[in-house]
C-alpha cells in the first residue's frame, strides 16, 4: 500500500499581509457560529486561547481548520 504525499505550498497574499486583529472579530459577529475558537499570539510571543467547546471539541475543530489550509477542502 502506498500513501499519497502532498506537497504544502504556502500562499503569501502579498506585502503587509496582516489583517486587522479587531476588524475580524468585528466580521466575525452576529454569523451564527456553532462552536468558535479564538487563537492568538500577543505582542510578548505568549498565546492567548479562547472558546465556546471543551478542549477536545475545539481540537477537532482546529484539525478541521488545518485540513482546510493544506487541502483546501472541508
Amino acid at each position: 500500500m502506498m500513501a499519497d504525499i502532498h506537497k504544502l505550498e504556502l500562499v503569501t497574499v502579498g506585502e503587509n499581509y496582516r489583517f486587522e486583529a479587531d476588524e475580524l472579530l468585528e466580521a466575525a459577529k452576529g454569523n451564527g457560529f456553532v462552536t468558535l475558537a479564538i487563537i492568538g499570539e500577543l505582542a510578548d510571543g505568549s498565546s492567548w486561547i479562547s472558546g465556546t467547546a471543551n478542549a477536545g471539541e475545539t481540537i477537532i475543530l482546529m484539525e478541521r481548520a488545518k485540513h482546510h489550509l493544506i487541502f483546501g477542502e472541508d
